[in-house]
């Protein structure tokens, strides 16, 4: 048996007339201040509020505000600025379990056209077959083709590859110090020092935050670390008593920046 879903009771262009009648009260509002701002109906308004409740864009009970995300959105959508609206409307379909299960059985089935889409939307939403129902599954495909979820390929429509995390990229150097071996530099996802002496191992775990442009400088500096650590205050003193063979140390540094 399908999930119920509300659809949307609008074609996408009333949507977002709606959306940014919200966005513009900036406040709890009912069903009566949005229709006068935005010169829809009452009913209409209504029909559509379950929706955007259920995508994140609104929240309330009787009378409803516009969420932050939704705000953003609606400002967006003021100034028609179609990076930001796709942007947005990918974040609120990240969030709605339901437009994902559309956005994958896409995917699994490799393309649909559009009008077979439309009657999944309206199946899996667990809605009737009617001309309202249709109206709002229609809407919901032009929200996925906006959002880039979904694009036109061969008069079918497909998803598109899932949009990598933005993360920032990480420039990572390893240095590895002994007595016979030079320093080497590898890229790493992480790296760890340890030191064994007579069954016992101890492992040690450097961080150093640095710019990319102090990286010429870093070996030097690790290189003196290493140095100090390796250095038994005692041992000048002592330097005829034998002591345990030298630890390897691998040290990593690691600079969170955007790339380049």
């Amino acid at each position: 048996m399908a999930d119920e879903f509300p659809l949307p009771g609008s074609s996408y262009k009333e949507l977002i007339k709606i959306i940014q009648g919200y966005g513009k009260f900036g406040k709890e509002a009912s069903l009566g201040d949005i229709s006068q701002l935005t010169a829809i109906g009452e009913t209409v308004v209504s029909a559509n509020n379950k929706f955007l409740v259920a995508t994140g864009v609104i929240k309330g009970g009787k009378k409803k505000g516009i969420t932050p995300l939704g705000g953003e959105l609606a400002n967006a959508l003021e100034h028609n600025m179609v990076d930001d609206i796709s942007q947005k409307w990918r974040a609120l379909i990240s969030n709605t379990d339901f437009l994902q299960k559309v956005v994958a059985a896409v995917r699994i089935r490799k393309g649909m056209d559009e009008s077979s889409l439309e009657s999944h939307v309206a199946y899996s939403a667990g809605q009737p077959k009617t001309s309202w129902v249709a109206t709002g599954a229609r809407t919901v495909v032009d929200i996925l083709k906006t959002a880039g979820a979904l694009k036109e390929e061969g008069g079918n429509l497909v998803a598109t590859s899932p949009e990598p995390p933005t993360i920032p990229q990480t420039v990572q150097q390893s240095l590895s110090i002994s007595d016979s071996s030079p320093l080497s530099e590898n890229v790493e996802a992480a790296a760890a020092r340890s030191t064994q002496t007579a069954g016992v191992q101890i492992n040690i775990e450097v961080s150093v935050q640095c710019a990319p442009a102090d990286l010429d400088e870093l070996g030097k500096k690790l290189r003196k670390l290493v140095e100090d650590f390796q250095t038994d205050p005692k041992s000048e003193k002592q330097a005829e008593a034998p002591g345990p063979p030298n630890p390897v140390i691998r040290s990593s540094s690691a600079e969170g920046a955007q790339g380049e």
